[in-house]
């Protein structure tokens, strides 16, 4: 098999071959944007390279990650090592047959390409090296081996073991690239990487090539574009006396003469143009993209494009109000938090969207709120087309592009089957005759089973937004848009449900009531928990042994998403609360006629939507109908078989609390729910002691009851306070609000004496000081932006950062207590 790939073969587009550059390039040089042509040798090089090493496995399992003074001398070693060693004799064959047709076009580009980069938080900013303006066969394969060798920089074997990476998961493909003499150059974010605001496109420039923008060592020009229009809602243009220039096999930096200097880098013309590719590319995508582009000859090359690792958390009720709209016991939320993590990272894996290192809900001040970051990130695509022409673009490749659309209400199906058999032979365990270490190991069994089958709970969620706004907009594009509203609602505006079903049968027992006069005046005129106290329904054994019925069938329906709360088996009340509401409408609804009134009103609505299909469309349009009307039931169906496992897990937690209050751990069996999920199993293994559960839960108790008096605030936490007047400002490079003292690093001899906590203030920074980004925490530089090495990793590690505060080197020192605020891109004194 050949190890070097060009563009166009479909085997460069897989990461797992050519690394995140090699593929990102390759597919998005094969969907006909402007990329520079090129070719990329495979991980598969690499390990061919580094295996004919003696004894390489072992000098990485010798590595002292404890100690930075010796990881940086082994990997110093190791890198001299294979730079001392030839390539493969194939490589080299293969390459200088390859090599003079690409070169004969001009100089290249020899990029590193990681198989780990640009995945979930880890972009790998600046850890591997680049060599530019290569032109000869030699030169090039001197670059190769010396990316081949970076994979063993210290600070990129740091870095890995920080993001959760094993070293011999690393592999390293490397981009042979047409080098594009940029006369300006940058990065661009298809959404605000600061606010996460999805209506700002940001952009950074400068004259010369684009390594002046990503390393921040210099000032860039900065333009927020509005995503709709393209228009500037903000130029800063800034004073950009060097460039970074191709030179004889490399590149040079040279002073920018004059007015030049001071005058934007991208025309009104270039910016227009470099907008519309970043539309294009991130719809092409489906997702957010950070981009690397040129502009040369007055056209804009793309030169990279990878998903944006990292943006700040917003949390609002937008997404969870309506699903958690109560305080949550804290039990309960540790529970189904876990599942929903674990469905997101299945889901996202299902639906080949990046992974998503944060939560899509989380729980403050006992609320559940919605991250709508990660709503906005994984649904900016939705739907994946804006014309007619675009979705005939899109046809050939929509199966290929979406394959678990078709596949994922069956394969749900096929598993529900596998998680009801489980969970009914959980349920038939009786709690009362199991120790604690049982009931214990029971709540976990049952918490496992609710996991496995809510796997693809959140990949049906947005499969079901993802049809209804595809659904929407293809409606919108054939007719007028009150005509394409209604013509929507009718098509989908019915559909056989779980839901329905439960409605039908509730309605069934309000007739059954209404046939009798003295039930229907007992279920109208008495608290209806006095009611089922008082065993007042076996006076009327029909309607008794229905209602027994109806529990029996659907008594795992919940009240309330908190398991703290019973469900209607355990307050069978509130099923004959709602029969007394039925029971005061005068006409009781027929379920029948009203589905086949609205089945009619569907017909007539695909009568219609028939006439308006153009020809080459007409089987999209009926299958997009039908899927709309698939998920709308798999979603309602998902979610009314996942409350079945409310009853015994409930049950087995009140047995388990019962047990803990007899001996005086808690007050009450209940209490157990007020436990966080690490003392409970903390309590059980002898990890935790009763007193600090006993203390545990009497506060979560009392702040459950003071919070479910209060109204949750919308947004959590959204607006930072207003700078003081003397703050120093600068542009926002990472979100969030730190206050330490500063320490001035002027270079590496500084490191060893970083205080842990301090504020890390520098002119700039570079890929070798990402380890001192893990012991600050805040950063400021004199010069680069929000897209230079020092943001992206302040964004991946967490902590704020505040990039170009003109003279901060003068303004502060040593000591010096300020607030860095990265949110608003301002540093404030604090104390001296």
């Amino acid at each position: 098999m050949s190890w070097v790939l060009e563009f166009g073969d479909p085997a460069a587009r897989s990461a797992a071959a050519t690394g995140g550059k090699g593929s990102s390039l390759a597919r998005h040089f094969a969907a006909g944007f402007p990329v520079p042509p090129g070719l990329v040798v495979s991980a598969d090089a690499d390990r061919a390279f580094r295996k004919a090493e003696p004894d390489f496995h072992r000098a990485l399992e010798e590595l002292d990650l404890t100690r930075p003074e010796v990881l940086r001398r082994q990997c110093e070693a190791i890198r001299a090592r294979l730079l001392g060693r030839p390539l493969p004799a194939d490589l080299v064959r293969e390459l200088s047959q390859r090599l003079p047709p690409l070169l004969a076009q001009g100089p290249v580009a020899v990029r590193s390409s990681s198989t780990l980069e640009d995945l979930a938080g880890a972009a790998f900013a600046g850890q591997h090296d680049t060599f530019l303006n290569r032109s000869t066969v030699e030169s090039v394969l001197d670059a190769l081996r010396r990316c081949f060798a970076s994979l063993w920089e210290d600070r990129a074997v740091r870095y890995r073991t920080e993001r959760g990476y094993g070293q011999e998961q690393a592999a390293m493909a490397v981009v042979i690239q047409s080098m594009v003499r940029s006369e300006s150059a940058g990065v661009a974010f298809t959404v605000d990487p600061i606010t996460g605001d999805a209506g700002r496109i940001l952009i950074n420039s400068a004259w010369g090539l684009g390594e002046t923008v990503v390393s921040g060592d210099g000032d860039v020009d900065q333009f927020v574009l509005d995503r709709k229009t393209g228009r500037p809602l903000e130029t800063r243009i800034a004073e950009k006396r060097k460039a970074i220039v191709a030179a004889s096999d490399g590149t040079r930096i040279v002073e920018v003469a004059g007015e030049r200097a001071a005058a934007s880098s991208l025309s009104d013309r270039e910016l227009g143009e470099l907008w519309r590719l970043c539309l294009a590319v991130e719809r092409h995508a489906g997702f957010p993209q950070d981009l690397e582009w040129g502009v040369a000859g007055g056209r804009v090359f793309l030169l990279q494009a990878r998903p944006i690792t990292k943006l700040p958390d917003r949390w609002t009720r937008d997404e969870s109000a309506e699903r958690f709209p109560n305080v949550i016991a804290p039990l309960t939320w540790d529970y189904a938090q876990q599942g929903l993590h674990i469905s997101l990272t299945h889901s996202l894996r299902m639906m080949g969207l990046p992974p998503f290192e944060g939560h899509w809900f989380a729980r403050f001040g006992g609320y559940i709120y919605g991250n709508q970051t990660a709503v906005k990130l994984f649904t900016i695509g939705f739907p994946p087309f804006e014309n007619l022409d675009e979705l005939r673009q899109l046809l050939p490749r929509m199966r290929e592009r979406y394959p678990w659309v078709e596949r994922l209400p069956a394969s749900w199906a096929r598993d529900l089957d596998r998680y009801l058999l489980r969970l009914g032979a959980l349920a038939a365990i009786d709690p009362a005759g199991l120790s604690e270490d049982e009931l214990g190991k029971l709540v976990e069994d049952l918490a496992r089973a609710g996991e496995e089958y809510f796997l693809p709970n959140l990949a049906i969620s947005l499969t079901h937004a993802l049809v209804h706004s595809s659904l929407f907009r293809f409606l919108s594009l054939l007719a007028e848009p009150a005509a394409a509203a209604k013509l929507y609602d009718e098509l989908v505006g019915y559909c056989e449900t779980k839901t329905s079903v439960v409605n039908a049968d509730l309605q069934e027992l309000a007739r059954l009531a209404r046939r009798d006069t003295a039930l229907e005046r007992l279920l109208r005129q008495t608290e209806r928990r006095a009611i089922v106290d008082g065993n007042r329904l076996s006076d009327f054994p029909a309607f008794e042994k229905t209602f027994a019925r109806f529990l029996e069938d659907h008594g795992h329906r919940e009240v309330d998403f908190d398991a703290f709360q019973p469900t209607w088996s355990g307050q069978p009340w509130v099923v004959l609360e709602n029969v007394r509401l039925l029971l005061e409408q005068p006409d009781l609804p027929d379920p029948a006629a009203r589905s086949a009134e609205l089945r009619e009103i569907q017909q007539r609505a695909e009568d219609r939507l028939a006439v308006l299909l153009p020809e080459d469309l007409r089987f999209f349009g009926a299958e997009l109908v039908r899927l709309c009307r698939a998920y709308t039931a798999l979603d309602d169906i998902e979610h009314y078989q996942t409350t079945r496992l409310n009853v015994p897990f409930r049950r087995a937690l009140m047995e388990l609390g019962l047990r803990l209050s007899r001996r005086g751990v808690l007050e009450s069996a209940e209490a157990i729910f007020f436990l966080r999920r690490p003392t409970l199993e903390g309590l059980l293994a002898g990890r935790v002691s009763e007193a600090d559960a006993r203390r545990e839960a009497s506060e979560g108790a009392l702040e459950y009851s003071r919070r479910s008096k209060e109204a949750p605030p919308w947004v959590w936490g959204e607006a930072p306070a207003a700078p003081s007047s003397g703050a120093l400002r600068g542009l926002p490079g990472s979100p969030g609000v730190a206050e330490g003292s500063v320490f001035l690093v002027h270079s590496v001899d500084d490191f060893a004496r970083f205080p842990s906590g301090a504020v890390l203030v520098a002119r700039t920074t570079s890929p070798s000081w990402t380890p001192l980004f893990y012991s600050a925490c805040a950063v400021v530089t004199e010069s680069g932006g929000p897209l230079s090495h020092g943001a992206v990793t302040a964004r991946e590690v967490g902590i704020p950062a505040v990039m170009a505060v003109q003279g901060i080197l003068q303004a502060v020192a040593d000591g010096i207590r300020v607030r860095v605020n990265g949110t608003a891109g301002t540093v404030e004194e604090l104390s001296r």
